[in-house]
């Protein structure tokens, strides 16, 4: 379901000024992608991935000052979620444990860890991902700036002046 549009809120009465998102506005977001916080400076993988990101982010017109922890924090568990990766790669999914017991020395096998972590850090990436639209199917469900509606048409003029097809069978009388 879409959101309405100020028109229609203003058609049905029901528009407020203080709660028009066209007119809600934040501290300006220009610039907010070239610098990322300090955390994420600190770790090279987050650091390109903020990098990869936030302009894209930014020139959609998404990212806004409040945005930027959210990211920061995507960024982060980016970086998490490839060193689990890379753990994985180099060591296997299962590793060999090897204890010492009264009656000698056994070993066993037991799942990575970083099995786990990887799993855990990529479903928390694809959450904090979902609110910026980085995933096809979730594009259109992040809203960006619209355009002002107030320079098209209005869409109830536009109704008085052409009518509806779908209501002309009502209107119209027929020609038998």
């Amino acid at each position: 379901m879409r959101r309405k549009s100020s028109a229609e809120k203003k058609l049905q009465g029901t528009y407020q000024a203080s709660r028009d998102r066209s007119r809600l506005q934040f501290v300006t977001g220009h610039g907010v992608a070239s610098k990322p916080p300090t955390y994420v400076r600190k770790i090279k993988l987050a650091l390109s991935e903020w990098r990869a990101v936030a302009p894209f982010l930014e020139a959609e017109g998404i990212l806004k000052l409040p945005d930027v922890s959210l990211l920061a924090s995507y960024c982060v568990l980016y970086a998490r979620w490839r060193e689990a990766a890379l753990d994985v790669e180099t060591n296997g999914q299962t590793l060999t444990v090897t204890s010492t017991t009264r009656t000698g020395k056994t070993e066993k096998p037991i799942v990575n860890p970083a099995v786990r972590n990887e799993i855990l850090y990529q479903a928390a990436m694809m959450r904090a991902a979902v609110k910026f639209g980085l995933n096809p199917l979730d594009r259109p469900r992040v809203e960006t700036p619209e355009s002002d509606d107030e320079t098209g048409p209005d869409p109830f003029q536009r109704f008085l002046d052409e009518g509806d097809p779908e209501l002309d069978y009502i209107f119209k009388p027929s020609s038998n």
